[in-house]
């Protein structure tokens, strides 16, 4: 079903990005568009595309957390930075230096704080947590590939945490000897 609504979603974006006149008469958000999205493809349909390869490669429980970073995390990082960026610290990060240190420490802690609450009963959460939070936090601020951070985020996340969880469920042997 995801998707379904994914590739509707593409479609349609495409179509009037890159399509006919009439479909960029025809298309129904267009009074949602922000302008730097008139003339590109919208931040909703990476959002739905990663979302929805989250789902294809992760259990639901890190699907959810890696969701939740992209949607609090990233909120906290634009209205922090927003308000209070270079206030503290005039360090400019990211590409462009766009980005703010208090955008990204406030997404840090904001992801860490959801993971660690999502995952309370796993004991040794702290470790794959914490990376899942650094990569969803570096994601935002540098846009590796070029690619939408709202595609990113989640897959990137969910991928360090995945590790993460793996490598504290690997039983300790004792060496050998």
């Amino acid at each position: 079903l995801c998707w379904v609504i994914t590739a509707a979603g593409w479609t349609a974006d495409l179509a009037r990005v890159y399509g006919p006149p009439w479909a960029k008469r025809w298309f129904p958000l267009k009074r949602l568009l922000r302008e730097s999205e008139k003339q590109r493809i919208t931040g909703g349909c990476y959002l739905s595309l990663g979302c929805t390869l989250t789902m294809a490669i992760s259990p639901p429980s890190i699907t959810l957390t890696s969701i939740l970073f992209l949607v609090l995390g990233d909120m906290s990082a634009a209205i922090i930075g927003v308000s209070f960026g270079r206030e503290v610290s005039t360090v400019r990060i990211g590409r462009g230096g766009r980005k703010s240190m208090e955008g990204a420490v406030a997404m840090f802690a904001v992801c860490f704080v959801i993971g660690s609450t999502m995952f309370a009963s796993v004991n040794l959460r702290e470790s794959p947590v914490f990376f899942g939070a650094l990569a969803a936090t570096l994601t935002e601020v540098y846009e590796p590939l070029g690619l939408n951070d709202n595609l990113t985020i989640p897959v990137f996340s969910s991928i360090a945490m995945q590790i993460g969880f793996t490598r504290i469920q690997v039983p300790i042997r004792p060496p050998r000897g």
